[in-house]
């Protein structure tokens, strides 16, 4: 009777646990996947003077004629300057705490002019202007833009690259730190280190793994980003280089003590035959124990670099939080779970940004999700 309520238990508690992930899972890509058909300025409508020929652009030259980047005649259009109107910087045209008619007049005072670009709702759109179409392609613009300015108005920039690019960059730098001294540190652990010593550095390993990442991120401030800057000469010390380092050194003990586990899983009578053919100690280390247990060093490694991958606030205080694609590792960049934890919070429910962010999510998500199924995969196929 016992056996069977305690089988009951068990079977609610991993169904519990399943339907908590597959829930989990479809909130987050039915949030996340309206950003790749949604438009994000809806409820905006755009125009121009009449006189302008252009009748249709994309959201990429709408953004370059509003940030002045580019002009109308790169376009085809008149030579004369841009002038921007929209919700964002109304208030450089009209006094603070003008009437809805005076915004108004303002208005259309602004669309006789002919380089005027409008971006504003129906009812404060003047009916003496020539609409214009803006086209937006949401996944041109989320997986192949290069700038990442999701509250930009009136047309937001939204290219994960910059946010994929900083990932990449601490990932690398972390699994650099990670792999050789995770390495070096199981092999002294299980070949040199004093049978007396080996529970206190179990226990220092199983510390330094239980730090909160705050706390790592507090010290890496302090001490590391002042080191970095001195040594690089740098304006700043928060780089992908600064949160790379932090990150393999605070998933050291994970690498170790899978690395660990695995040198002493090799049988005993491999090891013999070893010495008894005259091999030194470090040969049969080199030459038999770490080939021998290279599926489980790649599992590792994977499970290391996931483990960087969804770090979130040792990269949000070191790193600089620059959502811009770097080139080197001594600039500062911005990773994926560190803007999901710096915006979210700011982003309204249900707008364009809101769903911007959790398809951002999604992509973490599914390249953590691949991590854990290849390092799953790897150990039975070598084995």
């Amino acid at each position: 009777m016992r056996g069977g309520v305690g089988k009951r238990i068990l079977q609610a508690a991993a169904l519990t646990t399943f339907l908590v992930l597959f829930g989990l899972t479809g909130f987050l890509f039915r949030e996340g996947l309206p950003a790749l058909y949604k438009s994000p300025y809806e409820e905006l409508r755009f125009a121009v003077h009449p006189e302008n020929p252009i009748s249709q652009l994309d959201a990429g030259q709408v953004r370059a004629l509003v940030r002045r980047e580019k002009k109308w005649k790169d376009f085809g259009g008149p030579d004369t300057a841009v002038v921007a109107v929209h919700l964002a910087n109304i208030d450089r045209y009209v006094t603070a705490g003008a009437s809805l008619h005076q915004i108004q007049s303002t208005i259309d005072s602004l669309a006789r002019l002919r380089g005027v670009l409008l971006a504003l709702p129906p009812n404060l759109l003047p009916k003496h202007t020539k609409p214009l179409v803006v086209h937006w392609k949401g996944w041109k613009e989320i997986f192949f833009s290069t700038q990442w300015s999701p509250t930009y108005e009136p047309v937001p920039a939204v290219g994960f690259l910059p946010l994929l690019m900083g990932s990449l960059w601490v990932s690398v730098i972390g699994l650099l730190v990670v792999v050789p001294l995770g390495i070096a540190m199981a092999v002294y652990a299980v070949e040199f280190l004093p049978k007396t010593l080996y529970y206190p550095v179990k226990i220092l390993w199983e510390l330094m793994a239980g730090l909160p990442s705050v706390i790592i991120g507090f010290w890496g401030l302090v001490v590391v980003v002042p080191w970095i800057q001195k040594v690089f000469k740098l304006s700043a010390g928060e780089t992908a280089l600064t949160a790379g380092l932090l990150l393999g050194w605070m998933t050291l003990p994970l690498m170790a003590s899978l690395v660990e586990e695995a040198l002493r899983a090799i049988p005993r009578l491999l090891e013999e035959s070893s010495y008894g053919l005259g091999a030194t100690q470090w040969q049969t280390i080199l030459r038999l124990k770490l080939p021998y247990i290279l599926p489980s060093i790649a599992t590792a490694t994977l499970l290391a670099a996931g483990r960087i991958l969804g770090e979130t606030m040792v990269v949000l205080m070191v790193s600089g939080n620059s959502p811009v694609i770097a080139w080197t590792p001594l600039k500062p960049v911005r990773a994926l779970p560190a803007t999901l934890a710096a915006e979210l919070g700011e982003a309204p429910v249900g707008s364009y940004h809101y769903h911007t962010l959790f398809l951002l999510g999604v992509v973490l998500f599914l390249l953590t999700l691949l991590l854990n199924v290849s390092a799953y995969l790897v150990r039975p196929r070598h084995a």
